[in-house]
């Protein structure tokens, strides 16, 4: 099960993505006094998206995260960082049961930054991980790193503006009116492609 806690973050808003200008061009509105109405959609189509229960499984905003792990995987094995795309990896901790709590050199390990799953790998795998011994503890080695977008790709931008604009023209509306059904579908099917581009599958959510 992923043992995950929030460290600090996510530092970003919704207009740093899509600007309210550029989002009110696209609804083609010219009227001010809707901005606060149209601020809140975007940061509802963002919560919907991104963080630790958003539909990409992705972070969007700076956050550190810190990921704990039971104990240190096989000799050969990877520590894998759930919610990219991943920034930096900020710090590699363990308890052994001794105080203070002992570290990884970083320059004894390899990040690899993949599309679907950052990994860290030990660059020196005859060495292996260190050992725990006995010693057993939910939270007994921890990885602390930091996540989220420097730029935001055009599907993610374009995703905010389709589900903020449903929002905003839907926000009265009930699943039982037979304009809204059609509604949902076209904003489902619209959003499908972009989605599929960037959603972390399903099958990642224990993050192994």
């Amino acid at each position: 099960m992923l043992d995950l806690e929030l460290v600090s973050g996510p530092t970003g808003s919704a207009l740093d993505i899509v600007p309210l200008a550029e989002f009110k061009k696209h609804l083609r509105i010219t009227n001010n006094s809707l901005d606060d109405d149209l601020e809140a959609c975007l940061n509802e189509a963002v919560d919907k998206l991104g963080g630790r229960d958003g539909e990409l499984n992705r972070t969007i905003f700076r956050t550190t995260w810190r990921r704990h792990f039971s104990c240190f995987p096989a000799r050969s094995g990877v520590l894998r960082l759930p919610f990219p795309p991943l920034i930096s990896v900020d710090g590699i901790t363990y308890d052994d049961g001794e105080s203070p709590l002992s570290e990884i050199d970083m320059d004894d390990v390899v990040v690899r930054v993949r599309d679907l799953i950052p990994e860290i790998r030990l660059i020196d795998t005859n060495t292996g991980w260190p050992s725990l011994g006995s010693y057993t503890h939910p939270r007994a080695v921890s990885v602390t790193y930091t996540a989220g977008y420097t730029t935001y790709p055009h599907q993610l931008k374009r995703m905010v503006k389709i589900l903020a604009a449903h929002y905003f023209e839907n926000g009265e509306a009930t699943i039982n009116e037979t304009k809204t059904i059609m509604i949902n579908r076209a904003v489902m099917f619209g959003m499908e492609d972009l989605r599929a581009s960037l959603k972390i599958p399903n099958s990642h959510d224990d993050w192994a």
